[in-house]
């Protein structure tokens, strides 16, 4: 750390250093000036960090293994749980043998085999010739050619699965190309549908325009009757008047000639 200046006493900071420096030789004077007592606070110190430290590790291995066990304790709640979540691995491999045994594989115990004396022949396992020993090898030998041609036999069947696989999948691709044809077929027909049924509303477009002109005709006609209907009753109003002039004529001359009459009359009867 940069040491401060003083601007009257200590102009350019030396005073400063000299007295930082003679704290620093004070410190290491007095920390070896008894070097057991410093290893063995430094010795306490480090012991009590790798304490606190195993406290810790402690303590959290305890809280793991305490939300496992609540885990488990769930699991086992929930659906039974299984005896190999708890069990040792020596449970395990005994699980294992048993499948094994399931198979008809022997289980072989070293011990037995080895025996107790390391110069003596052990009484567990059989005694054979050369002889013997060579014609069992043959005879294993034998089978083992055997197995390798079943071996053999049962590579070939897997090739042959195999290429009856690639050969299902290779009528699948077949399939689904035909597949892709006949769906592009069926979107020409839906093409070919939606241009029909455009075509017949255009063909209905056409008629009902047809219709309108039909319509049309037949309403400049009904206007035509309408003037001639007009017309007519116009002239038999006419007539009418006509006819009833005549009438009021004929009145008339009827009501003139009784007048005359009478007054011939009268004049005859003056007469007399």
């Amino acid at each position: 750390m940069a040491t401060k200046k003083n601007p009257i006493t200590d102009p350019d900071g030396s005073k400063a250093a000299a007295q930082a420096d003679r704290v620093a030789r004070q410190r290491i004077k007095e920390r070896f000036s008894n070097p057991l007592e410093a290893a063995q606070n430094t010795v306490e110190a480090a012991n009590s960090a790798v304490k606190n430290v195993a406290s810790t590790a402690q303590s959290v291995s305890n809280g793991v293994n305490a939300v496992s066990n609540n885990f488990k304790a769930v699991r086992r709640a929930f659906d039974g749980g299984s005896e190999l979540v708890t069990s040792s691995s020596d449970d395990s491999f005994a699980k294992a043998e048993q499948i094994a045994q399931g198979f008809g594989i022997a289980d072989i115990s070293p011990k037995e085999l080895m025996g107790s004396d390391p110069y003596a022949a052990d009484a567990s396992i059989p005694e054979m010739t050369a002889a013997e020993a060579n014609r069992h090898k043959l005879t294993i030998q034998r089978q083992n050619n055997a197995l390798d041609v079943r071996l053999e036999k049962i590579k070939q069947g897997r090739k042959v699965v195999q290429l009856a696989t690639e050969n299902c999948r290779l009528i699948g691709d077949v399939v689904g190309f035909h597949t892709a044809g006949i769906e592009v077929g069926s979107k020409i027909i839906e093409n070919q549908i939606a241009d029909t049924n455009y075509r017949s509303k255009q063909s209905k477009l056409e008629q009902t325009e047809e219709l309108l002109t039909q319509q049309i005709i037949a309403t400049q006609g009904t206007v035509n009757l309408t003037e001639g209907i007009r017309l007519e009753w116009n002239l038999k109003f006419e007539r009418q008047q006509a006819k009833n002039q005549g009438l009021r004529l004929e009145v008339e001359g009827a009501v003139r000639d009784a007048e005359i009459k009478r007054q011939e009359l009268e004049a005859k009867l003056l007469e007399v």
